[in-house]
C-alpha cells in the first residue's frame, strides 16, 4: 500500500514490556457515532488495518478500510490475501 494515501492502525505487544501494548493510531479510537452511547464504544477493527485516506472519514470509519486482520498466535502477520472485488 502506498504511503501517500494509506495509513496503518495497529496494536502489538510492547517488546520492552510484555505486559503492555503499543498502539499506532492517527486519531481518536472511537468515531462520533460511538459517543452517542457507551454500548457503541467497542473496537470495530481487528489487530491491524490499513486505511485509505482518500475516502473521507465519517461518523463510523476513519476512511476506507482496505485491509484488516488479526495477527497469528505469535503476533506475526498471516499470509496476505487481497480482497476480491
Amino acid at each position: 500500500f502506498g504511503s501517500e494515501h494509506h495509513v496503518p492502525i495497529l496494536v502489538y505487544p510492547n517488546p520492552l514490556n510484555p505486559e503492555r501494548y503499543v498502539v499506532l493510531n492517527s486519531s481518536f479510537t472511537f468515531r462520533e457515532f460511538a459517543y452517542l452511547n457507551n454500548a457503541r464504544q467497542v473496537a470495530k477493527l481487528p489487530d491491524w488495518a490499513v486505511i485509505d485516506v482518500r475516502t473521507p472519514a465519517n461518523s463510523l470509519w476513519p476512511g476506507k478500510v482496505v485491509a484488516a486482520d488479526f495477527f497469528d498466535e505469535r503476533w506475526q502477520l498471516k499470509p496476505f490475501r487481497a480482497a476480491k472485488p
